[in-house]
């Protein structure tokens, strides 16, 4: 695997610095050429501190790789369809559930990271905790400007999507390299080869392992990525026994949602952001997710999968898990479903500030209707007029 990454390092860098037409950004500006500068040397002593520890694990830590990982949880489905609120929600039943947490995710994916860091957080302790106010006091400024879009802080559970970063398993990493060629990840069960899938699954085998090796092989790895749906057949052949909670929403709300999120991210990486790129690149993706999803997960067995409106899980989160747990044959404790109450009570106050224009982006009524018919019929919207 490292050396097909090292094998694609210089086109990633071609299309970070050279005006390439079939890339997210034809036109390089003044702002690209000085954010990837400093990007490039941040995101390759990533890959190498990364890659030397998971390295390190097979000689520090050899046991994790005869862990068996046994009935692990996944919730996929459309982007900005509540799959982040429903995974908290299930986070909450942590006597069950062990889900990374952002920080393992980017800074410690392997067992010697994690051991480093904890150590770290002792040694903080006896100190009287300062560096961990320090920490706080940068992530809220950090992630402050980002809270509309998606509020998380480096404690807060979140997509372990983001650990296969340095293996280049994951698609957004088109959003600052601009090239189209990660765009595949986006139809993985479909145009990935057998050795690419066999690669794929070693290497997140592996994660899950790691992190049930530090956290209890006792429990059941819960997992979130809306980007594993084009990988749902790939992951239900790896994990027989796996179950599969997928998140929809109607088209009207989703996809223009989506586009803006990650336009958002395009635009730190360029001043100047071909939209029109965008916005066709990421119709095409939703249309094949909201298909492949439709289409691959009545495949499994009913106490496989699970398929959960957004509409209908904001409105009464309670009553969806409970019934998500019954149809995937899970008996909830008493407590965690005293937590989901006080969960949907708070729900119901929430108010999103992500605010965008499904017309401002170029996603007409007719665009979602052309595109989308099959979904909103399915999964009983009203058409977009």
């Amino acid at each position: 695997m490292l050396r097909q990454i090292l094998s694609s390092l210089p086109r990633l860098l071609g299309y970070s610095f050279l005006p390439l037409q079939d890339g997210a950004y034809p036109r390089i500006s003044l702002q690209r050429w000085l954010v990837m500068l400093a990007f490039w040397p941040l995101f390759l002593s990533y890959l190498a501190v990364t890659w030397l520890s998971l390295a390190l694990d097979h000689l520090l830590f050899p046991g994790f790789r005869r862990l068996a990982v046994r009935q692990p949880v996944f919730v996929l489905g459309i982007p900005r369809s509540g799959t982040t609120f429903l995974h908290r929600l299930l986070a909450g039943d942590q006597p069950r559930f062990t889900t990374p947490t952002l920080a393992e995710l980017i800074f410690a994916p392997s067992i010697v990271q994690r051991k480093f860091w904890h150590a770290l957080i002792l040694l903080d302790r006896a100190l009287g905790g300062w560096g961990r106010r320090l920490v706080q006091w940068v992530e809220d400024r950090v992630f402050a400007a980002l809270d509309d879009v998606h509020a998380t802080r480096l404690r807060d559970p979140e997509e372990d999507y983001l650990a296969l970063i340095p293996a280049l398993y994951c698609f957004l990493l088109v959003v600052p390299f601009g090239d189209p060629r990660l765009l595949e990840l986006t139809r993985f069960d479909h145009q990935a080869s057998a050795g690419q899938k066999a690669r794929f699954i070693r290497h997140y085998r592996g994660l899950i392992q790691r992190h049930l090796y530090y956290h209890g092989a006792h429990r059941q790895f819960l997992s979130k990525n809306p980007s594993f749906t084009p990988m749902l057949e790939t992951l239900a052949k790896a994990f027989p026994d796996a179950r599969f909670i997928a998140c929809v929403r109607n088209p009207d709300r989703a996809v223009p949602s989506q586009i803006n999120s990650i336009l958002v991210g395009a635009r730190l990486f360029s001043g100047k952001v071909e939209t029109s790129w965008w916005r066709q690149q990421l119709l095409q993706m939703l249309v094949w997710y909201y298909r492949h999803l439709l289409e691959a997960l009545p495949q499994l067995p009913a106490q496989r999968q699970f398929r959960i409106r957004m509409e209908d899980l904001v409105q009464a989160p309670d009553t969806q898990v409970l019934a998500m747990y019954q149809q995937l044959r899970m008996t909830p404790a008493a407590d965690y479903v005293t937590w989901l109450q006080t969960q949907a009570e708070q729900s119901r106050r929430f108010q999103s500030r992500h605010q965008y224009a499904a017309d401002r982006l170029g996603v007409s009524r007719g665009d979602l209707a052309r595109h989308f018919d099959f979904a909103y019929r399915q999964l009983r919207y009203g058409t977009a007029e």
